[in-house]
């Protein structure tokens, strides 16, 4: 009876302890979707802050100087949300109505991939492309090409060709324009005397200046006039980066991109 008791001692330790880890496996599995599902929900608010952020903005200009250009963080609850904003009108519009294939060869797609791409897009009518991934409907187009220029493109401002001359980098204005000249004395203007973009010398192309910067920097009339239908000076659209996360571990962040206008209509979204 004695080694019968022990033995059913041993079997009921070895399942108190089966059950014990399950247990654990489980609580820390249900801490783990809890905490997801949290930094979900702040990512979400680092979206919708920025967004607020960004309607609030009442300047006739969008630049690289200005709040919207600095990342943010924000704690709730014991976890933290990090969020960011990147300018739309800073990339080539794949949708616009006088994209250019010399521009396309400049984005560093070969002539006839280019030809073919306009042909599509010309297919497609007033919708245009709708996802980017739709690129890789297009004969040629491989995973290379793709990630080559997925970051100096868009296709959700509608069809409007121009980009914002303040915001643009250096890639985006050569592969606009071609004229190493004029670039440089865009950023030069831009970056001010300390050679930096986002400070507090920047210079600012407005609706006012545009025009009388262009032919101080040597620009032709015709040539200013063109200039004038390539690029903006203020920006509606944004890309929103969020981040957030109730664990040190960067594996368990939640991350959130959006594309919207200032007024919070959303174009795509992405969580991961």
């Amino acid at each position: 009876i004695l080694i019968f008791v022990l033995w059913a001692l041993v079997i009921l330790s070895l399942l108190s302890i089966a059950v014990s880890y399950n247990s654990a496996a489980d609580i820390k599995l249900a801490r783990y979707e809890s905490d997801s599902i949290k930094s979900l929900y702040l990512a979400k608010a680092g979206i919708a802050k920025m967004s607020a952020e960004l309607n609030k903005d009442r300047n006739n200009y969008t630049s690289l100087n200005e709040g919207w250009n600095r990342e943010k963080e924000f704690r709730f609850g014991g976890g933290k949300a990090v969020y960011s904003a990147f300018d739309e009108s800073a990339r080539i519009n794949l949708n616009s109505h006088d994209l250019k294939r010399e521009q396309l060869i400049r984005l560093g797609i070969d002539d006839d991939i280019s030809r073919r791409l306009l042909d599509y897009k010309i297919g497609k009518g007033d919708k245009g492309f709708e996802f980017m991934e739709e690129l890789f409907l297009i004969d040629g187009v491989a995973a290379d090409i793709y990630l080559r220029i997925k970051d100096h493109v868009t296709i959700y401002r509608g069809a409007d060709p121009r980009i914002n001359i303040n915001t643009a980098d250096e890639n985006v204005l050569r592969i606009a324009l071609g004229d190493d000249l004029i670039i440089n004395r865009i950023i030069g203007f831009r970056q001010g005397d300390d050679a930096k973009d986002g400070t507090g010398d920047d210079g600012v192309f407005t609706e006012d200046n545009l025009s009388a910067v262009l032919k101080d920097f040597g620009a032709a009339p015709e040539a200013v006039l063109n200039y004038q239908a390539l690029f903006s000076v203020k920006s509606d659209f944004f890309r929103i980066l969020a981040e957030a996360s109730f664990s040190e571990d960067k594996n368990q962040a939640r991350r959130i991109t959006a594309v919207t206008d200032r007024y919070g209509k959303i174009y795509y979204w992405k969580d991961e």
